[in-house]
């Protein structure tokens, strides 16, 4: 196991992602976040750590409930939060990540009542 400390936080990650998505993706891109989160889970897990990304694992729980369910708890024939974002953003990857940002912030301040940090 890997002596270092890991300082990742989650939180300021989203906060710089929604900031810089460009320095980060190449472009803004949901497919790209996505990848990348998938790339750094797998990094963590290789090292030794525990996943790290406790609020985005709650989120998409909560998003699958709250946006994706109808309110007879059906699914309407979405997989997961991340084809829901490309379907209802007409696959437009850009959008679909501003759209992901936005709901990501919504569950933080309804579910756990914070917000992203402002980050430089």
């Amino acid at each position: 196991m890997n002596e270092n400390k890991c300082t990742f936080n989650e939180l300021e990650f989203f906060a710089h992602i929604k900031k810089r998505p460009g320095m980060y993706f190449g472009e803004p891109s949901l497919f790209f976040m996505r990848n990348y989160i998938l790339g750094m889970q797998h990094a963590f897990s290789f090292c030794g750590y525990q996943d790290k990304f406790k609020y985005f694992h709650l989120f998409t729980e909560w998003y699958q409930e709250n946006v994706i369910n109808d309110e007879r708890g059906y699914q309407n024939g979405y997989a997961n939060w991340y084809t829901h974002l490309m379907y209802v953003t007409a696959c437009h990857d850009k959008e679909a990540l501003e759209r992901f940002l936005r709901e990501f912030e919504r569950y933080l301040e309804e579910v756990h009542n914070i917000s992203l940090p402002e980050v430089n």
